[in-house]
């Protein structure tokens, strides 16, 4: 540690990925030295960062040793699952400020435990069983279809497929436990309907929601469940449904025992209702932290520090009247350059700012989950058609760039959209 570093104190920050810059940044605006924990060699957040430790995230005993040996007074994630209950373990080791208890961190990270707590506290959502290792080939034969299969603990999409069929089934099953950090695997039932992301407040007391928003999908020839490649906010809820999106928010807080948190859930908008898919007590991933300050004034990365600190939290602000869009970019299986065009969109105000997420020399694989997003861009606009005519023009004039200059910008999920327009 630098002798700038020995005179302040220690923020240890799980994951160097893109939202963790702004959180980065902010910590050392509050004074304190930043070590960045994180397994890859150059994540975004060692750019910023006081030091960079190589070290999985995943690993309780690793990111305790190093937070004791850098008398570490706050040990932070924001926006990473399995990096937040890494945080609540060496919290509760070491006597520092966090959150929620490690034990509310292992509910939520297990996917298996997050279900039943849904269904003990009369959460809506759908139907499930939990497999394990000794998952026989007939066990899905009683299975209505379609259904989704996916680990139980594992981050980024992976492992996620829609299964329509007994063998189907059994064989996304087998890679999803072996994806598994617990080897087992969930299978659920499969809803139809608008997909939405309800980001909400846990106060002392109460939840409010945040900001809603619908994700923009496309279908594949694969068995991947459909595939998002960005969102329109707000979600075009009926006032019955923000109604029951706020009840369902407060029920979640109550059930996790969550008080002033940030936190986010996922739902299928079907006939019935709205239908809980899994929920995070943490900050949303890629744009998140920049779309609910842009939208609402919320700052999400200021709020999450305020509540790991045991701060009061900000009161939750009403979203401007405007509609907006965040554009997700994939490219081909190659190793990533450079990306051109969106300066000049956002020069031409196309677009209302744009994001590289990932570094030149990056090795991209043909997996569409989100840790292989490359860059995005954010519109802003009247109305939701205004959205998608701006989109149009983006992405016919962006292009990725690999290290042989080949063009490799991945099209497909806009072509393959879905829906023109928004609707629940």
């Amino acid at each position: 540690m630098t002798d700038r570093g020995k005179n302040k104190s220690v923020a240890v920050v799980l994951g160097g990925t893109s939202p963790h810059v702004r959180l980065i940044e902010k910590l050392k605006e509050r004074g304190f030295y930043v070590c960045l924990i994180d397994y890859l060699k150059n994540p975004p957040g060692a750019a910023v960062a006081d030091e960079h430790i190589q070290e999985s995230t995943l690993d309780l005993e690793a990111v305790e040793r190093i937070a004791r040996e850098k008398k570490a007074g706050l040990v932070i994630s924001t926006c990473i699952d399995q990096a937040n209950s890494t945080c609540c373990y060496v919290a509760e080791k070491l006597d520092l400020p966090h959150p929620y208890s490690y034990q509310t961190s292992l509910d939520v990270t297990d996917k298996a435990r997050m279900k039943r707590i849904f269904v003990e506290n009369q959460i809506p959502t759908s139907w499930f069983q939990i497999m394990r290792e000794d998952v026989e080939e007939d066990a899905c034969a009683d299975v209505p279809f379609p259904a989704v299969v996916k680990p139980v603990d594992c981050n980024s999409s992976k492992g996620v497929h829609r299964v329509d069929g007994p063998e189907e089934a059994y064989h996304y099953l087998k890679q999803a436990i072996q994806l598994s950090r617990t080897k087992a695997a969930i299978i659920e039932g499969f809803n139809a309907g608008a997909e939405i992301q309800v980001d909400c407040l846990a106060t002392e007391d109460d939840a409010d929601v945040i900001m809603t928003r619908q994700k923009q999908k496309a279908s594949g020839e694969n068995t991947m469940v459909l595939q998002s490649f960005g969102s329109i906010v707000p979600a075009p809820l009926t006032p019955e449904l923000t109604a029951q999106a706020r009840d369902i928010a407060r029920k979640i807080a109550k059930a996790f025992q969550l008080k002033n948190t940030p936190f986010f859930y996922q739902a299928i908008v079907t006939n019935e209702g709205i239908q809980v898919l899994e929920f995070a007590p943490r900050i949303g991933g890629g744009l998140s932290y920049y779309l609910i300050k842009l939208v609402t004034g919320f700052d999400p990365i200021e709020a999450a520090i305020k509540s790991f600190l045991g701060e009061p939290v900000d009161d939750v602000k009403k979203p401007k009247d405007r509609c907006y869009s965040t554009n997700l970019l994939y490219m081909h299986p190659g190793t990533f350059d450079h990306i051109e065009g969106l300066e000049q969109l956002k020069a031409d105000s196309l677009i209302q700012n744009w994001f590289v997420m990932k570094n030149k020399g990056d090795v991209i694989d043909d997996d569409m989950r989100s840790g292989n997003r490359v860059g995005a861009f954010v519109i802003e606009a009247d109305s939701y058609q205004d959205l998608f005519r701006r989109a149009e023009i983006a992405y016919s004039r962006i292009e990725i760039k690999d290290n042989h200059g080949n063009k490799m910008l991945n099209r497909d999920m806009w072509r393959n959209r879905i829906d023109e327009t928004p609707s629940v």
